[in-house]
């Protein structure tokens, strides 16, 4: 079928070159005008959409197009960039005994941000191609089930972990087995365990004390936790966060008073409307808008950006 002439059958060459350059700039300019035309004929019914099919991982033919699957991610490499501005990221994942690449593509790369070692996941919208599974134009990850942290004092030698804690002590740069590494001492409160940064150990080189790390596949390895290329880590600056339960909101005037976690704040109108997140004309006193959000929001779970400006807690600033 020739897309382009079924096309204007419909459609004045004017409007259809335009959704054309929508479509190619919607995908920064990545997408081939085939595709595009493509893409278009979809939308107006011309091309019959294919029925999606469920395979088990270790069966799916070569070829095969939306594909469903469901698998367990077994590691997450970095995105990779290219001279003609494409970005890729592989994400290898494994069922029932096998184990493939699921490649990513461009705007889909940031989907890897979402997803953690051993998360299980449901692919819609793959295709196979030579040995690998691409994640389609409408293509999805679902995380069916989120891999769960182990506890620092009951890590298992040789597995590999997923843990979260705060830093309570920064080494630093040194030597580990005849490798430069960056140390650091990560706690859960009850337990402690030495983490070494053996890849890429700059990526931990702003760590303090207090932060917040999470670590995703770092090797046991005589009760240290080793982080190697294939293992993430997130890092988060507590101290300019507002971590906590929400205890009590009191309002003084257009002044809130609060207890999250263990801080009592004072905040004015615009930081407590940010902190409760609601937008409202200058005309409602902020007492009642907290009177009909405290209900909601007392002995919830709040994690924001915040930090003390002028003797003033900002939130968001």
């Amino acid at each position: 079928m020739d897309l382009e002439s079924e096309l204007l059958k419909s459609l004045p060459i004017e409007e259809l070159e335009s959704l054309v350059s929508e479509r190619i700039k919607s995908f920064q300019g990545l997408l081939t005008r085939d595709v595009a035309l493509r893409l278009i004929a979809k939308e107006k019914g011309l091309i019959k959409a294919e029925e999606e099919k469920e395979y088990a991982l270790g069966q799916i033919p070569r070829g095969a197009k939306k594909v469903t699957f469901r698998a367990t991610v077994s590691r997450i490499w970095p995105v990779a960039e290219y001279a003609s501005g494409k970005r890729s990221r592989v994400v290898e994942v494994s069922a029932e005994g096998t184990t493939m690449p699921l490649v990513l593509w461009n705007q889909d790369t940031e989907l890897g941000k979402g997803i953690r070692l051993k998360d299980e996941i449901i692919v819609k919208g793959a295709y196979e191609s030579n040995g690998e599974m691409h994640l389609g134009y409408s293509g999805k990850i679902e995380v069916s089930k989120h891999a769960t942290f182990s506890e620092l004092g009951s890590l298992v030698e040789g597995e590999r972990a997923h843990v979260r804690g705060f830093v309570s002590k920064v080494s630093g740069y040194g030597a580990y087995r005849n490798s430069r590494a960056f140390m650091f001492t990560l706690s859960d409160g009850e337990n402690q365990a030495q983490c070494i940064v053996l890849e890429g150990p700059e990526r931990a080189g702003n760590l303090r004390e207090g932060d917040e790390v999470i670590l995703e596949g770092a090797q046991v390895k005589e009760g240290k936790l080793l982080i190697d290329d294939s293992s993430r880590m997130h890092m988060r600056r507590t101290k300019e966060m507002l971590i906590g339960e929400i205890k009590t909101l009191e309002c003084d005037g257009e002044k809130l008073i609060t207890k999250v976690g263990e801080r009592t704040l004072s905040l004015d109108r615009q930081n407590a409307l940010r902190l409760i997140q609601v937008e409202a004309a200058d005309d409602i006193a902020l007492s009642t808008i907290v009177s009909l959000k405290k209900h909601a929001l007392i002995n919830t779970k709040i994690a924001m950006k915040a930090q003390e400006k002028d003797g003033q807690i900002v939130i968001g600033g």
